[in-house]
């Protein structure tokens, strides 16, 4: 009960933090008059689906707002002018912060968005989020994951960066190992050093094609191994200090309409990495990643969203770079890197619903900033997909805050198969 209570002030603080930040920037077409005369309905207001188009969807007619609405949507559309033209923008917040690795803490987030060149509005805004934690149990943590997009949007490039310095866990390699393996300080526990660099740069070779390259770059360290760690048949084949360097391929057919938070659209992805000796790495080892997404509108704000990825590896794969999944980006409510091997898949099927209708969206009423999520899925692991046997279950439910337009704050609850209790996320950007 005092974790809970721990978690729902946390929750109490960001949600606060990030609603006292949350605007919403109306699109350059809609800014440009402020005049009462403009904003009056002509016709019937069509039904729009999915939770952020806007297309064909008109404003309350002006005079039948009342004096307050009236001042607050003339002040809103006053302010959304402005931020329509302003190239970058941040949005900060921080409070106390929980995760199922680093216990309670204090963490926070600034979200920038901008664009490369603000002559280019066909390109989307790039974005990337920073985010920190300093927890009881002595981590420390930098990371984030952002999109950069020019030139109209057929050259990006995604990156993803981390630096954490954390108690871990290791429960070996393989279902077998794995469960037989109680957590505690002298059977999984040990301490690491990470450091991540990923960009991937892709090209638009035809419309909705994108191809490229990868570069990975990791950094590992780990100490205070605990002796069933120590005897691991597996981690004894690695040393306690490594730097892995890796060179790639990306191939991606993407519709969706935003990376950040898709509406609708999908996205196919494939891509392989080698890493060597031969590029300064310290093994050599090769991982191949497959990925679909799909987003489906429904009714009124709500998108079903679901997700298929597979990576299978090969050589001598350090167990810290393993396939494993219990990310917040995949199956919350598992351990991150509990269940990792050489191969590793899962399937997530994810509700997506924001509150209020499209108009109170497009006049940027409070409540249509707001909205929840419930999500079901399924992983496995094996040393080769003709492993994948047994199936781990996992569901939950979350709550959203948009603090920029099609950025939002997210706090998930995710329930694991086989396991007491539940686990809690607080992150930037949808999942998936």
């Amino acid at each position: 009960m005092k974790k809970l209570f721990y978690v729902i002030s946390a929750l109490f603080v960001l949600l606060w933090t990030a609603i006292s930040n949350v605007s919403y920037a109306a699109s350059s077409g809609l800014c440009c008059q402020l005049r009462s005369d403009s904003l009056a309905v002509r016709g019937t207001r069509p039904k729009a689906t999915g939770a952020y188009d806007l297309t064909g969807v008109e404003p309350y007619p002006f005079d039948s707002l009342s004096p307050r609405q009236q001042k607050a949507y003339l002040r809103a559309q006053r302010r959304d002018s402005i931020r329509a033209n302003k190239n970058f923008w941040i949005s900060p917040f921080a409070g106390p912060s929980y995760t199922p690795e680093a216990s309670l803490g204090i963490g926070g987030a600034v979200l920038a968005s901008f664009r490369m060149n603000r002559k280019d509005t066909l390109s989307q805004r790039s974005f990337l989020p920073v985010g920190f934690n300093i927890s009881l149990n002595g981590t420390m943590m930098v990371a984030g994951a952002g999109t950069f997009f020019f030139n109209a949007n057929r050259f990006r490039i995604y990156v993803n960066y981390s630096y954490r310095n954390e108690p871990s866990h290791y429960y070996g390699k393989g279902f077998a190992t794995i469960e037989k393996t109680a957590k505690g300080d002298l059977t999984t526990k040990f301490h690491k050093e990470n450091v991540v660099f990923n960009p991937r740069l892709v090209w638009e070779v035809k419309p909705r094609f994108y191809a490229g390259g990868i570069v990975d770059i990791n950094y590992s360290r780990s100490w205070n191994i605990n002796p069933v760690m120590a005897a691991d048949p597996y981690k004894i084949r690695f040393r306690d200090k490594y730097t892995n360097i890796g060179l790639g391929a990306l191939l991606q057919y993407d519709t969706r309409d935003d990376v950040a938070t898709p509406n609708k659209g999908m996205l196919l992805g494939w891509s392989g990495k080698v890493y060597g000796r031969y590029l300064g790495g310290s093994y050599n080892y090769q991982l191949i990643d497959m990925e679909y997404r799909q987003y489906r509108p429904l009714w009124m704000r709500a998108i079903l969203a679901w997700t298929v990825r597979t990576q299978i590896g090969f050589g001598d794969i350090p167990f810290t770079e393993l396939p494993s999944f219990g990310s917040p980006s995949d199956l919350r409510g598992y351990l991150m890197g509990k269940y990792r091997d050489r191969s590793m898949a899962y399937s997530i099927v994810e509700y997506r619903h924001m509150f209020g209708t499209m108009s109170d969206y497009r006049r940027g009423s409070l409540l249509s900033k707001l909205g929840v999520v419930g999500w079901v899925g399924v992983g496995t692991i094996g040393d080769n997909p003709s492993e994948w046997t047994r199936w781990k279950l996992n569901y939950g439910v979350g709550v959203r805050v948009q603090i920029q337009p099609r950025k939002n704050f997210r706090f998930d609850i995710g329930k694991a198969q086989g396991t007491k209790g539940v686990q809690f996320y607080l992150n930037m950007t949808e999942a998936f």
